[in-house]
């Protein structure tokens, strides 16, 4: 289920004519409207699938950990974080690369280390990455003032 969604996200972004306007909407609204697109309906659209996502997202979580709590969400808000961070923010390509590394780098982790340091090689990781390429992977460099 999760590579189908995946898949189908990126070749909607890629392919489809709404998955351009998504993307000019994102770099820039203001031109994005001055050439036709209608800024509002996208950014409705975007809430809306990301409502959806976030919800099969939780609904897969709980499968996987045998129900969930009001904790749930808390114990992998940590992990998104770094995984979004390490991307590049503001690059979907981003998150879903730095989102593989966490991932992969965690569940290694965990051969060597006893359970809940697996979260602090996720935060080693972003800081190592970060203090190279303070963007992230796939992020921009932007100057500032």
């Amino acid at each position: 289920i999760s590579v189908v969604v995946l898949v189908g996200t990126g070749l909607f972004l890629l392919k489809t004519r709404t998955g351009r306007a998504t993307r000019a909407v994102s770099d820039n609204p203001a031109l994005a409207a001055a050439s036709g697109i209608d800024v509002d309906r996208i950014i409705r659209l975007v809430w809306t699938l990301a409502a959806g996502l976030a919800g099969l997202s939780g609904v897969m979580l709980g499968l996987v950990l045998n129900g969930v709590n009001w904790m749930t969400g808390l114990q992998i808000l940590l992990l998104i974080f770094a995984a979004v961070t390490l991307g590049g923010l503001g690059t979907a390509f981003g998150a879903l690369v730095g989102s593989l590394i966490i991932g992969i780098i965690v569940e290694l982790t965990n051969i060597w280390l006893p359970g809940d340091f697996k979260y602090a090689t996720a935060l080693l990781i972003l800081i190592l990455i970060l203090v190279f390429r303070p963007q992230g992977i796939f992020g921009r460099k932007e100057r500032v003032g």
